[in-house]
């Protein structure tokens, strides 16, 4: 009886045993199912990162980029603001020329005014200007016959210091 007894333990243990192992093997399916879903989801979860890897080696290479943009705008901006200090230089050196060329212009008209002023004094001394003219020419004639007559009274004088004894004139 103590054999049956052991051998019905023996059994009872046996069957907790077997029991115990369907449990567990069932067990160890359901661990085995959610093991092979976790990989999938690792799986999944490696493939999303590698997705992100690659966008942030693609948003290094767009930063990169915008860096190289920024430093061409930079470089723009810089040329910009020189050209616009050439053209301020410009628009200050139109703006001596067109205040030169204003005071030309008054100079201009003051010496046309002038001008016109010589002009107009030279017509109004014009008819005086010829009536000197017309008497200097009858004071030319007139010396021209003063000296001859002084010639002839030269001549006559000589003439009679020459019949005038102990006169002598050169």
């Amino acid at each position: 009886m103590f054999r049956k007894a052991l051998s019905i333990f023996a059994m009872l243990l046996l069957s907790g045993l077997l029991i115990n192992g369907m449990t567990m093997t069932q067990q160890l399916k359901k661990i085995h199912a959610s093991l092979e879903d976790n990989i999938e989801s690792i799986e999944q979860l490696n493939r999303v990162q590698a997705s992100i890897i690659q966008k942030n080696n693609e948003l290094n290479q767009m930063v990169t980029t915008l860096e190289q943009i920024d430093q061409g705008l930079t470089e723009t901006t810089n040329k910009t603001n020189r050209t616009l200090s050439f053209l301020s230089s410009v628009v200050d050196y139109n703006a001596d020329t067109l205040h030169l060329n204003n005071q030309m212009v008054n100079f201009s008209m003051q010496s046309k005014q002038q001008i016109h002023d010589v002009q107009s004094a030279l017509s109004e001394l014009s008819p005086s200007l010829t009536k000197l003219d017309q008497m200097l020419k009858q004071m030319s004639t007139m010396a021209t016959k003063d000296k001859q007559h002084l010639d002839q009274i030269l001549k006559s004088t000589k003439n009679l210091n020459s019949k005038t004894p102990r006169v002598n004139l050169p």
